[in-house]
């Protein structure tokens, strides 16, 4: 009953050892693939300006302080702030001058000549820089020869009005002076922001570069398994598929770096075709993790905040000035003037006067300028509340992004690790014959993503950083 049920299947063994052993005497030769192999293209760059770059911006690698510091010294927006509190500073000597003595001197000299006598119609006076009144009876008013005259007034009270004034434009020239420190640290800011950018497309030009070089060796591997008839042709030309994909992602990745680089030029204030290379070096790390003392840091630091407070204190100033806005003001004057026929003139005079001015009534002007003034004051206080809150947040979003950052880093070096090994394996699989051309190129594929999170992770960790460091204030070094 056996030999029946084995006869069958041992012919059937019989007869696939046979065609074996007859496929392996006439292998059939492998088929070429018909494929497009894919150039590498040079990178497409800038040509340096005509002129050459200011002095100040080295031909070696910079780092992100120096090109801050370059940034400081040639960025329109500063020169702008600069001028701002230079304005203010001449708006202050300006109501201060209120306050000080005042200096004048005049001059002259009058020819006068009679024209008609008593009996006629016409007089008149003439000559010189000083003239008299006329008449028709003769001429008053007018001394001929020469005058001369020092006059110093000096205001002595007017209600603290012109002294709230000064102290009004003291705030303001303040606020000028916080708002050029606000515009130099959003600027330090920006370029470190557009720097670690620029770095972080340099890197990942270079991981595109190692994934184009690990595609190319993959597709040497499949063409040289397919010569030896154990590859198939499918692996080729998936093989130069992925090469000509890792080729256009690095045409990108240069391009992007490329673009980067001319942000970063225009953000220092030179040429965006000016030649820039940087260091490989990030921010200094934050070491507490104290937030309630970074905000309170920043409370006391930020230039908002003084900006704001300048503000307040302005306002302030204005409401005063306003309400004294028509009371008496007393005044001196001293004068020493002299006149005659002659030059120099021998009639010498002496006068000291007291002057008293007491608006009565004003149709509402100080009323009006009063509730203007408050309505200021109420402004810039509000304005001073959403700034705190503002700064509180900004350091709040800071430490939480940084503190995440920090945290991928650690994610991605493990998935670089893991990534890199999944591509030992695999190909060490497909050379032996016991895994698919396709493990290959996604363990290839996986790799790239983990590198480029990589590089991603590390960026955002110094851009973190940088915005912590501006949102606590830190105080920026002076460009030389």
């Amino acid at each position: 009953m056996v030999r029946p049920l084995l006869a069958p299947l041992l012919i059937s063994v019989a007869i696939s050892a046979g065609l074996a052993s007859n496929g392996a005497a006439q292998q059939t030769p492998p088929i070429a693939p018909n494929i497009q192999t894919t150039p590498l293209p040079p990178p497409v760059g800038l040509p340096a300006p005509p002129a050459p770059p200011p002095a100040d911006v080295p031909s070696r690698p910079l780092t992100a302080d120096e090109a801050a510091l370059i940034a400081l010294r040639h960025q329109p927006n500063v020169t702008v702030a600069r001028a701002n509190v230079a304005a203010a500073q001449g708006r202050t000597q300006q109501v201060r001058a209120g306050l000080l003595p005042n200096l004048s001197l005049s001059a002259g000299y009058t020819h006068q000549e009679t024209l008609a006598t008593e009996g006629g119609s016409i007089t008149a006076a003439g000559g010189g820089t000083t003239g008299g009144t006329t008449g028709t009876t003769g001429t008053t008013g007018a001394f001929p020869g020469y005058q001369a005259a020092v006059t110093v007034r000096q205001l002595l009270f007017d209600f603290n009005h012109t002294r709230d004034l000064v102290r009004q434009a003291q705030a303001l020239e303040r606020t000028a002076t916080a708002t050029l420190t606000r515009v130099q640290a959003d600027l330090v800011l920006q370029v470190k922001q557009a720097f670690y950018n620029y770095v972080q497309n340099v890197r990942l030009v270079d991981v595109n570069t190692a994934n184009v070089r690990n595609r190319q060796a993959q597709l040497d591997l499949a063409q040289a398994r397919l010569r030896a008839g154990l590859g198939l042709p499918s692996d080729v030309v998936r093989a130069q598929t992925a090469v000509a994909d890792a080729i256009f992602t690095l045409n990108q990745a240069q391009n992007s770096a490329s673009v980067a680089r001319a942000s970063l030029a225009l953000l220092m204030g030179i040429d965006p075709r000016t030649p820039i290379d940087v260091t490989d070096t990030g921010e200094p790390p934050i070491a507490t993790n104290d937030v309630n003392a970074l905000v309170t840091t920043a409370l006391a630091q930020r230039p908002e905040v003084q900006e704001a407070r300048s503000t307040v204190q302005a306002a302030q100033y204005g409401v005063g000035a306003a309400r004294t806005t028509n009371a008496p003001s007393f005044g001196a004057n001293l004068s020493l003037f002299t006149r005659g026929a002659n030059f120099p003139p021998g009639n010498d005079f002496f006068s000291v006067g007291v002057s008293v001015a007491f608006p009565l009534y004003d149709a509402g002007l100080t009323a009006g300028l009063v509730k203007e003034a408050r309505a200021t004051l109420e402004s810039a206080q509000a304005q001073l509340t959403n700034t705190q809150l503002t700064v509180t947040s900004d350091v709040s979003q800071a430490y939480l992004n940084l503190r995440t950052a920090e945290q991928r880093v650690t994610t991605a070096d493990a998935e670089v690790a893991n990534a890199e090994e999944s591509v030992r394996l695999a190909e060490g699989r497909y050379r032996a014959g016991l895994g698919t051309f396709l493990d290959v190129l996604d363990a290839q594929t996986s790799l790239l993503t983990a590198r480029t999170n990589r590089v991603n992770a590390q960026t955002a960790v110094n851009q973190a950083r940088a915005a912590l460091t501006r949102a606590i204030g830190t105080p920026i070094a002076a460009p030389r």
